[in-house]
């Protein structure tokens, strides 16, 4: 699916993910004790449920998507909610980061949008935008998704986007450089949009300690 394709999703609805901030990630900042303030990123942000959430808490929010649609609709959420959250059109493979500038930087099923070689490089320039002390939040669709394979089952109405689904295990080792606080890889059933459907997904939470 292109950004062009997204923005038709997104101005179908409001909310197309809902309003609420993904829980691991609520449950990672308070198990970890993440204090808020400084300078927060969400790379493939969507309508903006993470970086409005991060926002409220303090964190002046950098939110990046593909879709004019979706950031379009996030810069008027933040506008009427008078939140710190500066919305930015950009493709994820060609996104160029400030070293060492970042206190927090979420990426929601947004590396598997790109291909294996596209999201290793992204990868690596996270970690260097990170500032030392830093948390990074990482979720991707695996390869036992059903979108990987959706003949016979009922896939994501979005699985047409992933370009690379990760191999067990792949996410740990491409963030080896940080301090690994949190790893899950689940099977698990999704009713936050569309028909009640299947993710196969990896989630990662981590620290820059120098």
């Amino acid at each position: 699916m292109t950004a062009a394709g997204f923005d038709g999703v997104y101005r179908s609805s409001t909310s197309f993910y809902g309003d609420q901030p993904s829980p691991s990630l609520v449950q990672y900042l308070d198990k970890y004790h993440v204090s808020a303030g400084g300078a927060g990123l969400d790379l493939g942000c969507g309508q903006g449920r993470n970086a409005l959430f991060l926002a409220r808490l303090g964190f002046a929010m950098t939110a990046v998507d593909g879709s004019s649609e979706a950031i379009a609709r996030l810069g008027e959420t933040a506008d009427e909610r008078r939140l710190n959250v500066a919305g930015k059109v950009a493709d994820l493979a060609g996104l160029q980061l400030e070293a060492e500038h970042y206190r927090l930087i979420v990426a929601n099923t947004s590396l598997d949008h790109l291909d294996a070689a596209a999201g290793a490089a992204l990868a690596r320039r996270m970690e260097e935008a990170l500032e030392p002390g830093g948390y990074l939040f990482v979720s991707v669709f695996m390869v036992n998704d059903p979108g990987c394979d959706a003949q016979g089952r009922v896939a994501s109405e979005t699985a047409s986007y992933v370009r690379h689904y990760y191999q067990p295990d792949e996410l740990r080792r491409q963030f080896a450089a940080l301090t690994l606080l949190a790893y899950q890889e689940e099977f698990a059933l999704d009713v936050g949009h569309g028909q009640p459907h299947y993710h196969g997904i990896a989630r990662l939470f981590a620290r820059r300690d120098h």
